[in-house]
């Protein structure tokens, strides 16, 4: 009779998880996150009968969290690069200026504030682009371990994701010639693979974020917490 049950539990499970891809094919199809949820606020809201399965529910949470995640930041994030932008072009013509085919090249001598500012800055920009591109891997490895590589990202949020990862990279390209000028590590934008380190704690975190989001509703006070930590390990000494 256990086994029964629990290979009728699984079909069940089964069948939800089937729904929620065709859900988000459905949503997907929509344009975009912002005009599916605008379409469907409008109401009436009806039940998803499938997202009482525990697992569906983290992936459905797991799916809009990060969508709307892209979304919320995404103004914040083109300010950082425009800022980031601005302030390596200031230290780039500090330095150097363009030759007769445009190039930039050194045309003066590095002031020890200039090269301290610029390394700053540099390094600055560096990690911010770190965070960009980890976050976009991680973002896939995700889609391919918990959505059978089906896209987790919306069209709308997709598009914003790309501009700002292709607007970083071309930034990087712009101000490379800076590494060697200021004796700073040089800026890498390949290699940020599933394996990397970076990439792997940021689908962690976003995994364990959602988690903790899911476990609101059905786990206990203590499967949330810990799930939380798991997310922002910060939060364990505070």
């Amino acid at each position: 009779m256990a086994l029964k049950a629990r290979l009728q539990k699984l079909e069940a499970s089964s069948e939800a998880k089937k729904q929620l891809f065709l859900w988000l094919q459905h949503a997907k199809a929509a344009g975009g996150f912002v005009p599916y949820w605008e379409q469907e606020l409008k109401g009436p809201l009806g039940p998803f009968e499938w997202l009482a399965d525990e697992e569906v529910y983290f992936l459905w949470h797991l799916v809009n969290e990060t969508n709307s995640m892209i979304l919320k930041d995404a103004q914040a994030n083109r300010d950082l690069r425009f800022f980031a932008h601005c302030a390596l072009d200031g230290v780039l013509r500090q330095i150097a200026q363009p030759d007769r085919s445009g190039v930039f090249v050194p045309a003066r001598r590095i002031s020890e504030l200039t090269e301290r500012l610029g390394g700053y800055l540099y390094a600055k920009f560096k990690a911010l682009l770190e965070e960009s591109l980890s976050l976009a891997a991680a973002i896939d490895k995700v889609a391919e371990t918990y959505l059978a590589g089906e896209d987790i990202l919306f069209p709308d949020s997709r598009a914003v994701l790309n501009a700002e990862t292709s607007d970083l990279r071309k930034t990087a390209d712009v101000f490379g010639p800076l590494a060697e000028w200021l004796k700073v590590e040089p800026i890498t934008v390949e290699g940020f693979t599933p394996d990397h380190p970076m990439v792997d704690a940021k689908a962690t975190q976003l995994v364990n974020f959602s988690r903790a989001g899911a476990l609101s509703r059905s786990g206990t006070r203590k499967q949330f917490i810990d799930a939380l930590q798991r997310a922002w390990p910060e939060l364990v000494a505070s």
